[in-house]
């Protein structure tokens, strides 16, 4: 005998968790960790480690918040990933975590906030915290990847080193690298930079900022923006097509160097560096330089030099290289990629303070000082020659009007005044006195003979 069919009745409290069990079990956070095409493996020790090294069927990896389950996991590395992707607070309430490396990826996203990482102390947002070795930070490196894009506070919190070596950035979001404690050194090397934002990097401090062959089409107005640093800043073997002003807003360096780098278009007042120590352009190859573009450039202390040593500019005027007066120039071997002309180099360039240290190109396409050039092949008049030509072109002018007036005169006016005959000879005039005004007179000559007069005594 059958039993009659049976039926469950929930009440609202066993619906709502029913409900909420459905949920929050297909809403957990997948442990990519156990997907065999991502190929990864935990190392035990002194931290726990987690290393991950993708086969060709790898998907795209998204770690988010709690995709880690390990709260003692110390180092986080990515090998050979095809997609990559941080969500938000991804790695922040990983609390022992020192390093994460990712290498060989063909594309990874940092979304906002997702490698923001405090530690175990809290933090301040308005307090700044200078490197300590003493204080637990985060070292992140990423190497060999393309499609890089950053977003907006997606670096924050305490990271000891940020590393990106032969990275091709797609895009970074304003404010992508900003409040960030314990800095010591933020490289960028082998780096090309398709799309970056005002104000990616925003308010913070680091020992060594350094751009070493950095490839940027276009450098907006604050890409630096109150960036704080304490020992050096170093911009080598790098190409910008285009450096907007204040591009650069850089405090406290130590020492400032630009070398072996190619800018096409620097405008005025590219770099607001206000420095306590030396700034140093080396080797660099400058298109076009607006006036004033090195303008920005201060000291707060004294006795500083700024140095242009071996410099190869296209164009160049008087103010190109006009710097503060609290710094002592000094300029050496200045190229100027142009021929040696006497008008618009020689003496457009002789009241500038470097004018000795010129050195432009020859008929040889060699270069030579601009003041054995001037000495060479240009004379005293040289300079003045468009207002000798103009002079000339004034008096030869004077001339034609001159000799065309006479000709009028002579074949026109006295043509008309006093008459013409056929064959183009003037008239002879008589003029007969009037018989009532004069008369006649007869004078009578009478010649005499004088001796000389003899005395006899």
């Amino acid at each position: 005998m059958m039993k009659p069919t049976e039926y469950f009745i929930l009440n609202p409290f066993q619906l709502v968790f029913l409900v909420l069990l459905i949920v929050g079990t297909h809403g957990a956070y997948e442990d990519f960790t156990q997907a065999w095409y991502f190929g990864c493996r935990w190392l035990g020790g002194s931290s726990v480690s987690l290393i991950c090294n993708c086969t060709n069927e790898a998907e795209e990896m998204y770690i988010q918040r709690g995709s880690i389950t390990s709260p003692d996991i110390g180092l986080i590395e990515l090998n050979n990933c095809p997609k990559v992707r941080f969500g938000t607070d991804s790695i922040s309430s990983l609390n022992n975590l020192r390093h994460v490396r990712i290498k060989n990826c063909a594309s990874l996203t940092l979304e906002p906030n997702s490698l923001t990482w405090y530690g175990y102390r809290d933090a301040n947002p308005n307090q700044e915290e200078r490197f300590d070795v003493g204080v637990p930070s985060l070292r992140v490196s990423i190497k060999n990847t393309r499609g890089l894009s950053i977003g907006s506070q997606a670096f924050s919190g305490r990271i000891n080193e940020i590393l990106f070596d032969s990275v091709e950035v797609d895009k970074i979001d304003a404010f992508a690298f900003s409040n960030l404690l314990q800095m010591e050194n933020l490289i960028f090397r082998d780096v090309v930079l398709k799309n970056v934002l005002p104000q990616a990097f925003k308010k913070f401090g680091t020992e060594f900022l350094t751009l070493d062959s950095v490839n940027a089409g276009y450098l907006p107005s604050r890409t630096f923006s109150d960036i704080t640093v304490y020992r050096t800043l170093t911009i080598k073997d790098s190409k910008f097509e285009t450096v907007r002003p204040s591009t650069f807003i850089i405090h406290n360096p130590s020492l400032f160097t630009v070398s072996n780098t190619q800018i096409e278009q620097l405008e005025g007042e590219a770099f607001w560096i206000n420095t306590n120590g030396d700034a140093i352009f080396k080797n660099n190859v400058f298109k076009t330089v607006q006036g004033g573009a090195f303008n920005g450039i201060q000291t707060s202390g004294t006795g500083r030099m700024i140095t242009f040593e071996s410099n190869t500019f296209t164009t160049l005027e008087t103010r190109s290289l006009k710097v503060q007066p609290g710094f002592q120039a000094r300029v050496v071997n200045l190229n100027l990629n142009q021929t040696c002309d006497c008008n618009d180099i020689v003496n457009n360039l002789r009241d500038a303070s470097f004018y000795n240290e010129i050195f432009c190109l020859d008929s040889e396409n060699q270069y030579v000082s601009v003041r054995e050039y001037k000495v060479g092949s240009c004379s005293i008049f040289t300079g003045y020659y468009t207002m000798i030509i103009s002079i000339c072109v004034v008096i030869l002018v004077m001339a034609i009007v001159a000799v065309s007036f006479y000709m009028y005169y002579r074949l026109v006016y006295l043509s008309q005044k006093y008459g013409c005959e056929k064959n183009g000879k003037a008239p002879m005039s008589l003029i007969v006195p009037d018989g009532r005004t004069y008369k006649e007179t007869e004078l009578h000559v009478v010649v005499e003979r004088a001796d000389l007069l003899t005395t006899d005594l």
